[in-house]
């Protein structure tokens, strides 16, 4: 029980700092690199196939292939902001990815849609994985779309990844969920 107290009291001390530290908004990031990086104009069976290759490769993720699945499907200079990390190199994204690897199993990935407007194409997925935290594995699920833009080599240079952390993986995760649901709690009616 002491030591129960002591990891709850820990956490909320961790929250309460983490909460005062200011962190710039992602939007004026998002807006430059927008505006600056320029991808090739999508048709219909370039939107589907950047999606199909984006499935396949995550699909990979949790496995000895995902390394180099992910690292052929990115450029070097890149931008990419998937919610909780972004990146403008592929070194950086890489090690991010190497991390993700050995946190996650049995991943399942689905392409939903793919749509695309000018030089970006939207990519509607669905996500299903095993995450290890804290010796405990947890089953998690999400919705995403992925606004993507690639180079005229076919990698991908611009990445936004727009879904739902809270419902995806913090009110999922053990001891930090249930402080999360307390803080924040979901409301269905």
């Amino acid at each position: 029980m002491k030591i129960l107290t002591t990891l709850i009291t820990t956490t909320i001390a961790v929250f309460s700092l983490t909460a005062c530290k200011s962190l710039p908004s992602y939007s004026s990031d998002y807006s430059q690199a927008d505006q600056k990086i320029k991808g090739i104009p999508f048709n219909d069976a370039q939107a589907h196939d950047i999606g199909s290759r984006f499935v396949a490769a995550f699909n990979t993720l949790g496995t000895s292939n995902f390394v180099t699945q992910a690292s052929s499907l990115y450029a070097d200079q890149l931008y990419i902001n998937d919610t909780l990390s972004q990146f403008s190199n592929k070194q950086e994204l890489i090690k991010h990815f190497e991390g993700m690897n050995n946190r996650v199993s049995n991943v399942s990935v689905k392409l939903i849609s793919a749509t695309h407007h000018q030089d970006s194409a939207y990519i509607h997925w669905y996500m299903a994985y095993d995450f290890k935290m804290f010796g405990r594995t947890k089953t998690m699920a999400s919705y995403g779309i992925s606004e993507i833009k690639i180079n005229s080599n076919q990698q991908i240079i611009f990445q936004q990844d727009y879904w739902d952390p809270a419902n995806g993986l913090y009110r999922s995760l053990p001891v930090f969920g249930g402080a999360y649901k307390w803080v924040l709690p979901f409301k269905k009616s």
